[in-house]
């Protein structure tokens, strides 16, 4: 071979050197495809109805692993044959232990996690439906984000179009109950709106914007009093991550997931954010880095987006969800962590 390549003109090392570029193309490509598929507007599903779906657990390493206050209490990827599944972005946990998810495709997803000796094993129950909103093209089927109101009802934080929809309810079947729109959103990156939404103890709505910038790493949000009253706040951010989903603690903080997700990096962090002083009148809320991982870490990562807390016998729990922007290339990861320590 050497012979060969001399006799061409080629020297020898030059096939290490276009290898290694065409190994440094290949990355770029694949990070450019992710990177496409997490911007580009959302895939439009016919609508479909509610029904049962076959979902595959596959159980990952990495249980017992400890980062902060949170042990990993159990990692899945999950399958499915079924068109719509996948691109989870928000996540509720409902008062009968199941979870309800929220995709960019404006389906929803409501599945029963299954849980033996203090770890997830596996799913169980799953079904889909189409999420009830007027849908004129598929940039009005965004679906971010999902809560529930004390006075029992289910609210969607759409993005693209910014507006919460609310259904009467905890959960589906869905029966329209009113939608909320806001000037104040109006300037919020099309694809950078409203990706967190939560419900406070007293039922005032945080809507926090997922690129809308406050000032360095901090994010623009709404704080929707329970009269209607609407005032912009800041929440703070991480340098290079984006705020995708929110769990409401019981005295009013808040857990705050984030992501970097950009097709080369791929990370996570849960951020602890403290709303007094926004609720004693001021602007800008206060917050602290509990945890971060990526593929170094060993909890399993994809491009998280959902956070819901749970209650398991008497104890609270966190379940977190990753959106794979129905792409071939990522996974749809579902974890379970368990609080280990005082969230102080």
């Amino acid at each position: 071979m050497p012979l060969m390549m001399k006799r061409a003109g080629f020297p020898a090392g030059g096939w290490r050197a276009a290898a290694a570029w065409l190994a440094v193309a290949g990355v770029l490509a694949a990070a450019a495809l992710i990177l496409w598929q997490e911007l580009r507007p959302p895939a439009r599903l016919a609508p479909a109805p509610q029904r049962a779906v076959a979902v595959r657990a596959e159980r990952l390493p990495g249980d017992g692993a400890v980062l902060g206050p949170f042990r990993l209490a159990g990692a899945l990827a999950l399958y499915s044959d079924d068109a719509g599944f996948g691109g989870l972005s928000g996540l509720a946990a409902l008062p009968d232990g199941r979870l309800l998810a929220a995709s960019d495709a404006g389906q929803w997803l409501r599945l029963r996690p299954v849980v033996a000796a203090g770890r997830l094993r596996s799913v169980a129950g799953a079904e889909m439906g189409a999420i009830a909103a007027p849908a004129g093209d598929k940039t009005d089927l965004d679906s971010e984000a999902i809560a529930f109101t004390p006075d029992g009802r289910t609210l969607v934080s759409f993005e693209q179009r910014h507006r919460i929809l609310a259904f009467a309810g905890i959960g589906p079947p869905q029966r329209p109950a009113g939608a909320l729109y806001r000037t104040l959103a109006l300037d919020w990156p099309p694809n950078g709106g409203g990706e967190t939404l939560a419900v406070l103890p007293d039922g005032a709505w945080l809507w926090l914007s997922e690129a809308a910038r406050a000032g360095g790493d901090a994010r623009r949000a709404l704080l929707i009093e329970a009269g209607g009253r609407t005032r912009q706040i800041s929440v703070p951010g991480l340098a290079g991550f984006s705020p995708t989903d929110a769990a409401v603690l019981p005295d009013g903080r808040l857990l705050l997931l984030h992501r970097l997700f950009n097709g080369v990096s791929n990370e996570a962090a849960i951020t602890l954010v403290d709303l007094a002083p926004v609720r004693a009148g001021g602007d800008a809320a206060r917050a602290r880095l509990l945890a971060r991982w990526g593929p170094d870490r060993p909890w399993p990562v994809d491009n998280m987006e959902g956070l819901a807390l749970a209650s398991e016998a008497g104890k609270p729990v966190l379940y977190l969800v990753s959106d794979d922007n129905f792409s071939g290339l990522q996974r749809t990861l579902l974890l379970r962590l368990e609080i280990i320590a005082p969230l102080d």
